[in-house]
């Protein structure tokens, strides 16, 4: 009697729980499927470079994954999947979400705080210096609810490798030697020097900046500091001889634009030296009255506290100033002489071809010999030949014709000069693209070292979609069937001991 008893309660409770589980399990799957989860396919982005960890590329810049979102990339997502015939970007965009992986402590790390023994000049919270280096990507369906699982990995996968080729190329090292904002053609020699100069020194200036930071860098044996040198030796050289051959034969392709170029700049120049003077006169003024080592007692009913003032350190900026016056006034005072000279050497060689005057003629005195002027005075007293000519006008007309020639040679002179400084500059060009190409060369090799598919990794891809067999049902099915389960395990429990109550009752009566 009592085995049957045991298996009836046994037998309803399972019952029970059966109930229980079919009823959650129904509600889980009305639940799950009446508001579904969102199809997505996922991919985890990780950073490993130098200086991601403050949120800065390998140039040093700072860059915002946001730029996914940018349409030039998604364009070329598309293309790389052989979708952009199927989807626009502006489809996309709104479907795509990344976002950073941060630590599990970021709370603590939020509300982190200092001492206020610690009296540091800045105090700022730890998370504002914290950046992520990992980033979950993900791709909701939602532009095309038909779309394949193996589309929709295949759109995520394109759209990351067209952003790791844009941040390859954004955020990397490079130059491109042959990018100018001027045509040198339309300048005039001086400033077609002064173009190549600042080019020069900003390559070389940017060479020299990246060996600081990588001294063990090279490339078949060369460094960024190879490069560096390479560069200030045509400018210090090369340069430097251009220049000096320009201005000692004064050439030019336009000498009165040059000459209006000078007195314009001797101008300017004058200017600001009368202002650096007056402005040092001032400052000398100051200084000489300033009061030095002021200082200030305090005094209390106990205590006298000494104060000492800040004029020495205003004074030693008041001489520093004074000391950067004075370098200005003597650089202005050098570029003043070196623009004098060179409008003197201009004036002097060059005043021919500004005032379109032709070679003074030599006095023709000292050539004639001294008895012309008998035998003039004779043929003259004797008749002469008629129709015959004074030798004075025949010497005139020679004095002009040589005149003349002497003018062409100049012309031919300087022609060549010309010619011979445009083809050093041309050569001045050829050899600097040249060592300006292999910076480049160096600068891609240094950027793929930093850059490539172990410094921007993809670790995983992965997609969800609603099913029975997911693991997000399931989640909802133990979050839904299980506060069922349990109340159906308690109801039977309860009917348990008042079943086993009753027996002992009626067990005690008899």
């Amino acid at each position: 009697m009592k085995q049957v008893k045991k298996n009836h309660w046994l037998r309803n409770a399972l019952l029970i729980l059966l109930a229980c589980g079919i009823v959650g399990l129904v509600l889980s799957a009305v639940l799950f499927f009446g508001k579904p989860s969102p199809t997505y396919a996922s991919a985890t982005l990780v950073f490993t470079f130098d200086g991601a960890a403050a949120g800065k590329a390998p140039n040093g810049a700072s860059f915002d994954l946001r730029d996914i979102l940018r349409t030039e990339i998604l364009s070329e997502g598309l293309k790389n999947a052989s979708m952009d015939t199927r989807y626009d970007p502006e489809q996309i965009h709104p479907c795509l979400v990344a976002r950073g992986v941060y630590p599990d402590d970021i709370v603590e790390q939020t509300m982190h705080y200092e001492s206020l023994l610690n009296f540091s000049a800045s105090r700022e919270l730890a998370i504002r210096d914290y950046h992520p280096t990992t980033f979950n990507i993900v791709l909701y369906n939602s532009f095309d609810k038909s779309i394949s699982k193996k589309d929709l990995t295949t759109l995520l996968h394109g759209i990351i490798d067209a952003y790791r080729a844009y941040f390859s190329r954004i955020y990397a090292y490079d130059y491109d030697p042959n990018v100018t904002l001027f045509d040198l053609d339309t300048y005039d020699y001086p400033q077609q020097l002064l173009i190549l100069e600042e080019r020069l020194t900003t390559a070389s200036n940017y060479a020299q900046e990246l060996y600081m930071k990588e001294p063990a860098f090279r490339l078949d044996g060369s460094g960024f500091n190879d490069i560096s040198v390479r560069l200030n030796t045509l400018v210090d050289n090369n340069l430097t001889r251009l220049n000096a051959d320009l201005t000692i034969n004064a050439l030019t392709k336009n000498p009165e634009r040059l000459l209006t170029q000078y007195q314009y700049e001797l101008r300017d120049l004058n200017n600001k030296l009368d202002k650096k003077n007056r402005a040092l006169a001032r400052l000398d003024k100051l200084i000489d009255s300033y009061e030095k080592n002021e200082v200030l007692y305090l005094s209390t009913t106990e205590t006298l506290t000494k104060i000492d003032g800040n004029s020495s350190e205003t004074y030693d900026t008041l001489m520093g100033r004074r000391k950067s016056l004075a370098n200005d006034i003597t650089d202005i005072n050098y570029q003043i002489s070196l623009y004098q000279l060179r409008l003197a050497d201009l004036l002097g060689k060059g005043s021919d071809v500004l005032t379109d005057a032709s070679v003074e003629p030599p006095s023709d005195s000292a050539d004639l010999p001294e008895t012309s002027a008998s035998e003039d005075d004779a043929a003259d007293n004797q008749g002469g030949i008629e129709g015959q000519k004074p030798i004075s006008a025949s010497n005139s007309v020679i004095s002009e014709t040589d005149s003349t020639a002497s003018s062409v040679e100049l012309d031919r002179e300087k022609e060549a000069k010309r010619l011979k400084l445009e083809s050093a500059i041309q050569a001045l060009v050829t050899e600097s693209d040249t060592i300006l190409a292999e910076f480049k060369t160096m600068l891609q090799a240094y950027s793929n070292q930093k850059i490539n598919e172990q410094s921007v990794t993809i670790t995983k891809y992965d997609y969800r979609t609603p099913s029975l067999l997911s693991g997000a049902f399931i989640k909802k099915a133990i979050m839904t069937a299980g506060p069922i389960m349990a109340i159906g395990f308690m109801v039977c429990i309860v009917l348990i001991v008042r079943s086993r109550s009753k027996e002992e009752k009626r067990l005690t009566k008899a």
